[in-house]
């Protein structure tokens, strides 16, 4: 019996109704599965999105901050360019002030020492002049005295011609004597008046060292109104390559440093050195080399050294002084 296939109608019908609800079955969970997938794959997709979307915020947020503080760290930089600048007028005015108060304490040194050794002079004169009006006093009391005895010779002409010689021949010593005292007189006024008109020639020296000083002023006050043009506002270090050139002196001898955009400290160098070092940046950046002249504290320049220097730097190398 197994072998034949069986035809019963109910028989087969039962096996059909078995299979279909189970095929179902499975199918509606296969589609359920697929649906919960795809509702957590939407789900990790909606979270990933959304990290997605904080990252950029946050990376945005991030770029701005970074934007803002170079935009911060440049406007330092300038100010601090701009004081370093204030820094190095400030003490070429206080080497021009001490230079120039230097030379007023030699002057006014020198017109003190004139004025003692004049009024030494003028003391030594009056001491004369005195002496002189004494032996004056003393010759015209000898001159009176003379007289007396001539009228007292004169009486006794008769009796006393050769006494009266004799006084004729002292009268005439005296007379010589007063003539010669009469000359120093005169000479001792002439003295006087021109230690008068010394002292009136200090004293126009005197003025005339006011007037210089003044002078030194306005001369003071050109070379300031020069130095406000030689770092007006138009020089900047905005966007130039800034090169900072260090002067001072030791003893007798000039020290330079160098530093360059973007070192830590400054290199000592010679003038032969220094210069072959701006001349080659000023080949490679031309009229984008900014120099910056610092003039330490203790530097133990003059006015003269620094502004040469200065001059010479700014005018070979500098963008601004050799356009």
């Amino acid at each position: 019996m197994s072998g034949f296939v069986d035809l019963r109608l109910n028989r087969r019908r039962s096996i059909d109704e078995g299979f279909w609800p189970s095929f179902t079955d499975i199918m509606t969970v296969v589609v359920m599965v697929f649906l919960m997938g795809m509702v957590v794959v939407l789900l990790q997709n909606m979270e990933v999105t959304n990290n997605m979307k904080s990252a950029l915020l946050e990376k945005q947020k991030a770029t701005e901050l970074a934007k803002s503080t170079f935009e911060e760290k440049s406007k330092v930089s300038h100010q601090l360019s701009d004081a370093e600048e204030e820094l190095a007028r400030l003490r070429m005015m206080i080497i021009l002030a001490n230079d120039q108060r230097k030379t007023m304490q030699q002057q006014l040194s020198s017109v003190r020492q004139e004025m003692q050794s004049l009024t030494g002079m003028y003391a030594t004169l009056e001491e004369t002049n005195k002496n002189v009006l004494q032996e004056k006093e003393a010759a015209l009391k000898d001159t009176e005295t003379a007289l007396k005895e001539k009228q007292k010779a004169d009486i006794a002409l008769a009796e006393k011609s050769q006494a009266l010689a004799r006084i004729e021949s002292q009268l005439n010593t005296l007379v010589e004597q007063q003539t010669i005292l009469t000359s120093e007189l005169a000479s001792s006024r002439q003295a006087q008046e021109l230690s008068e008109q010394k002292l009136e020639a200090v004293t126009l020296q005197a003025s005339s060292a006011d007037q210089e000083l003044a002078s030194i002023r306005g001369e003071y006050s050109d070379l300031q109104v020069k130095y406000n043009k030689l770092i007006k506002p138009a020089r900047t270090s905005k966007g130039k390559y800034v090169v900072e050139v260090f002067y001072s002196k030791d003893g007798n001898k000039d020290v330079y440093k160098v530093r360059d955009s973007g070192q830590s400290s400054s290199t000592v160098v010679s003038q032969k050195e220094l210069h072959q070092r701006l001349a080659k940046l000023k080949q490679q950046h031309e009229k984008n080399l900014y120099i910056r002249l610092i003039f330490p504290e203790d530097s133990k320049l003059s006015y003269n050294d620094a502004w040469t220097f200065s001059k010479e730097i700014l005018g070979k190398y500098d963008y601004y002084h050799t356009d």
